[in-house]
């Protein structure tokens, strides 16, 4: 099968402002803009780099089976963060947590496809991965069900991102509480619905991970000089960036840790507004 010029719209931009009576996320917005301002415009220039080098690897160069496979998962995981910055500015930070969970696996997926010369997707259109249904008019595409474990397992960023993500994104009665009821205590449960009030340790862990993943991109998609176009014009210099915003000792994160002999997130620095004092949740 030949390969089409890909139709490249790599143009990454801020939430705008949420609508009038949108409760908590007209706060949150503002209050993202104020306080992490410099991460919410580090993320969208990452996604501009890649979206430029998305659109340099369209030419004529890069129009083989390899780039096509990787694009697409490439583009999932681009968009899926693109979406988790604007649940961020919004205060949605329950809908940012599976955001960043399925752009973790994106990427997984298209660094195997890159590292294997794309041969499970070659593998796949050779079987008729695409063809006709006639008896059902229709066009088939086979579903095929991909994953890569092996990147999960090995990669430094992407499987603990992808790990701690799944944990947060997940119906866990742990995580449900943390999300929806984080001023609970062993005397009382205090749940909300709906909230999307600004919280500062929520946010700065989501936009630690949309960085990490953001800079792992842009090193791993180097490694592949015949699939994907060079990086643009300061990637280098956004990779520091990121990395260095990403850590800052006063920023809240999570660590996996060893207790009993079952691995737990420990959260560190958590804390609704800057002026609070920050505390540790173990999951």
């Amino acid at each position: 099968m030949r390969v089409s010029p890909p139709k490249v719209f790599g143009e990454a931009v801020a939430a705008g402002k949420p609508p009038a009576g949108s409760a908590g996320a007209q706060d949150a917005y503002r209050q993202t803009g104020f306080v992490l301002g410099g991460e919410v415009d580090l993320v969208v220039s990452g996604l501009a780099l890649e979206g430029q080098v998305a659109d340099t690897s369209s030419g004529a160069k890069f129009r083989t089976q390899v780039t096509a496979s990787a694009l697409g998962l490439w583009s999932r995981s681009w968009l899926s963060r693109l979406q988790a910055l604007h649940a961020l500015q919004w205060g949605n930070y329950a809908a940012a947590m599976p955001l960043v969970r399925a752009a973790a696996d994106y990427q997984a997926a298209q660094l195997w496809l890159l590292q294997t010369d794309a041969a499970e997707w070659r593998d796949w259109l050779d079987q008729g991965g695409v063809s006709m249904r006639h008896e059902e008019h229709a066009m088939e595409y086979r579903l095929h069900a991909f994953r890569s474990a092996e990147v999960l397992v090995g990669h430094e960023v992407l499987g603990p991102v992808y790990r701690a993500a799944t944990d947060l994104s997940l119906s866990h009665f742990g995580t449900t509480l943390l999300l929806a009821g984080s001023e609970s205590t062993p005397e009382r449960v205090m749940m909300t619905f709906g909230d999307r009030d600004f919280h500062l340790g929520l946010a700065e862990v989501v936009f630690g991970w949309l960085l990490q993943l953001g800079a792992a991109q842009i090193l791993d998609l180097a490694r592949f000089p015949a699939a994907v176009a060079p990086a643009a014009e300061g990637a280098a210099a956004w990779v520091q960036a990121a990395l260095k915003m990403n850590a800052r000792a006063d920023r809240c994160h999570v660590e996996c840790v060893e207790r009993a002999g079952e691995t737990r997130h420990l959260i560190d620095g958590w804390r609704r507004r800057p002026g609070d004092a920050a505390k540790r949740i173990m999951l």
